[in-house]
């Protein structure tokens, strides 16, 4: 029979993603690992001390060991983890995908970038009879949620952790909002609701409370598609607009959405679970530690939100998926990557480009062609007034590829001058995630937290900042100069024995 299977994205499920993802070869498939041991755990370090953050493959666990039983899965991980499956996510043509991960990113950020100014597409509602996960629904005593293989991934985790839902919520003012936040499971029917101060969903929530509401209904979205989990895992919809909408953009098609047991609110009809419920308004409870995204542990919090389930629904042997949070990439970052390049460049005309490289959590690369002294360190400024996670904000020229954090470094170590070609800004704003924090001094969120932070203009110094009356030229552009064709003659003749090599490196 032909292989139905879809070659690339968009994809309808996660389901139809990950059958191109095992299709394609990039699936490390394992009978069983036992969590009480952090097997899971280990592998994933192991495969990214192995391969790189953009290298390593997707896992599947066919079954899991928790709390002394063996659960059956499957559960997932690192789905969104490789470049060539972010290429292959976005909808990258498979003849186009190799064997070169920052080429196969950029090429995904090109793809997305082509689609900007994105423009929303309203959801589509169809009937709960023909809704993937609607096959199976649990009410009241039926539900046990500690019975599905949700895992303890550190073991100073405080508890079993949903990691990969998406909390859906609807105010009077602002709509439908859907964001990603950890929820530690803590019993049977109740889960905490980690929206920090300064989310869009605790923006939601509070707004709600101050008007005086008692209770939110909401839902918590489990195994979406890849642009539906992007979207409520970035900040690509600004706060008045709706994720799934743009979602909806991006898939070039309606999401497709059903309403929920319990309430009105919509929900992706093809995920694989849906959690509803309510959220007190008037009543908080201790969450947390977790280990957070730096690679260290996040800190526990003396109140935050909970939700009491009602209802689940979820499809026939539902696909669970684990972030191994600090460990490797969580979701895919081109789409929100090439929005934020195309608003940034209306304010900054000469900006090549700017990225947050998964390896280097922390810092922030910006590249520019630069047109006159200072402004490197003044358009980073800028950067850093709001984005807490750029703590090392480093500016490069537009011949410097941003996507490769070796070029980065190697840019710094030839081109900046500590002493006159770097800024350290005190106090600025920093995330609650940072180990090395200052705290939130004002108690005002997650957002709010303080930081110190640096920024390096590792652009070519001109005369008027202290550089050189002539900067010397690079190697490799001077044998371009003379020789134009020497690297697709290179290519022409030996490339395939190099991509042999390197596949028997690799194996």
């Amino acid at each position: 029979m032909p292989d139905k299977t879809k070659k690339t994205g968009p994809f309808n499920s996660l389901r139809e993603f990950m059958d191109a993802i095992e299709a394609s070869g990039r699936l490390l498939r394992i009978k069983e690992v036992d969590q009480d041991q952090y097997e899971y755990t280990a592998l994933m370090y192991k495969l990214i001390d192995e391969f790189g953050f953009l290298d390593a493959p997707a896992v599947l666990a066919e079954r899991v060991k928790i709390n002394g039983k063996w659960v059956e899965g499957p559960v997932i991980a690192n789905q969104y983890g490789a470049a060539d499956i972010e290429a292959l996510a976005v909808g990258v043509d498979i003849s186009e995908i190799g064997e070169d991960q920052v080429s196969n990113y950029k090429k995904a950020l090109k793809k997305m970038t082509a689609l900007c100014p994105i423009k929303g597409i309203k959801p589509k509602e169809i009937s709960s009879q023909t809704a993937p996960c609607k096959e199976v629904i649990l009410r009241g005593d039926e539900i046990d949620i500690e019975n599905f293989p949700f895992l303890q991934t550190n073991p100073v985790d405080n508890g079993r952790f949903i990691n990969t839902g998406n909390l859906v919520t609807i105010d009077s003012e602002n709509g439908r909002n859907v964001g990603t936040y950890r929820m530690q499971i803590k019993g049977p029917r109740k889960i905490a609701v980690n929206a920090g101060r300064g989310q869009h969903g605790e923006v939601s929530l509070s707004g709600r409370a101050k008007r005086g509401e008692k209770v939110a209904k909401a839902a918590v979205i489990y195994g979406a598609d890849p642009f539906v989990f992007a979207m409520s895992s970035s900040k690509t919809a600004r706060l008045e607009q709706d994720e799934l909408e743009i979602a909806g953009g991006y898939l070039g098609r309606p999401v497709e959405v059903v309403k929920c047991e319990d309430s009105d609110i919509l929900v992706p009809a093809n995920v694989e679970m849906i959690i509803e419920g309510e959220i007190p308004l008037d009543d908080m409870e201790p969450e947390g530690p977790f280990g957070e995204f730096f690679g260290y542990m996040g800190e526990a919090m003396e109140a935050q939100y909970y939700m009491n389930i009602k209802t689940i629904t979820h499809r026939k042997n539902p696909i669970f998926v684990n972030s191994f949070t600090g460990v490797s990439r969580g979701f895919i970052t081109s789409p929100g990557e090439a929005n934020s390049n195309f608003n940034m460049k209306k304010l900054i005309p000469n900006l090549v480009g700017m990225h947050l490289p998964s390896d280097m959590v922390g810092f922030f690369f910006m590249s520019i062609d630069k047109q006159r002294p200072g402004e490197a360190i003044e358009h980073a400024e800028k950067f850093a007034q709001f984005l807490g996670i750029a703590k090392v904000l480093v500016v490069v020229d537009k011949d410097v590829n941003i996507h490769n954090s070796l070029e980065v470094v190697r840019a710094m170590a030839a081109r900046w001058q500590p002493g006159t070609a770097s800024k350290i800004l005190k106090n600025a704003v920093g995330l609650s995630t940072d180990p090395s924090s200052m705290g939130d001094p004002d108690n005002t969120g997650y957002n709010s937290h303080l930081s110190s932070k640096i920024i390096v203009d590792a652009t070519r110094q001109w005369p008027e900042e202290g550089g050189p009356e002539k900067f010397a030229p690079m190697n490799k552009d001077c044998l371009l100069d003379s020789f134009p064709d020497a690297l697709t003659v290179a290519e022409n003749k030996w490339g395939h024995m190099i991509t042999a090599q390197r596949k028997k490196y690799t194996n």
